[in-house]
């Protein structure tokens, strides 16, 4: 396999909503919801991409910049965690939302790769901290664990059903309205002088 990365474009929509239906949940993102995410100017949302399969969508990261304040609010974290106490709500964050592998794509490392490529992406828009809603199963599984603490995150809190209010299928508890539970996870950015950074 021969992958590319790339900043998604308009026409990765129709695989990209496949892989989500597929591999997510069906109907986590519609299509509007895609287009517009792709377009946003706070938004960072990347295909990772197959030539030897004619540029197929191997794999997708999206994430997004907006205030401490904000970020909480969408993330339906009602009291703000102590971890979080000496930030000013104003203070920008950078928010890893959804990242997806298709299933020929798996323990490549390309989620590792996307979670540490960000970081100076992030930085360099004024970033002061990642933040992460980590889905756990109801059986206590949170699939991303291993990748986010290998890459210095740390969990600070937990989420009560943050997506409980999606009229969706969850395949990992079996519900509409999801019952899963969601770990936060958070990395402070050290701000460096210098470097390359790659978009």
């Amino acid at each position: 396999m021969r992958l590319e990365t790339r900043r998604a474009e308009a026409r990765d929509v129709p695989q990209l909503k496949r892989m989500i239906d597929e591999c997510l949940a069906p109907d986590y993102y519609t299509n509007e919801k895609l287009e517009a995410s792709i377009r946003g100017e706070r938004n960072l949302f990347y295909v990772v991409t197959d030539a030897d399969r004619d540029g197929a969508v191997a794999a997708f990261f999206y994430a997004f910049l907006s205030s401490l304040d904000e970020a909480l609010e969408i993330m339906q974290v009602r009291q703000r965690p102590e971890a979080l106490a000496g930030y000013d709500g104003r203070t920008t964050v950078g928010v890893y939302k959804t990242v997806s592998t298709g299933k020929d794509y798996r323990k490549a490392g390309i989620c590792s790769s996307f979670v540490r490529s960000q970081e100076p992406v992030l930085r360099a828009r004024g970033a002061k901290l990642i933040l992460v809603p980590a889905m756990r199963s109801p059986a206590g599984a949170v699939p991303a664990k291993d990748i986010l603490q290998d890459n210095g995150f740390v969990p600070i809190a937990e989420i009560i059903r943050p997506w409980a209010d999606m009229d969706i299928y969850c395949p990992y508890c079996g519900h509409y309205h999801c019952i899963c539970d969601a770990v936060f996870y958070m990395k402070k950015l050290e701000h460096r002088e210098g470097g390359d950074v790659r978009e």
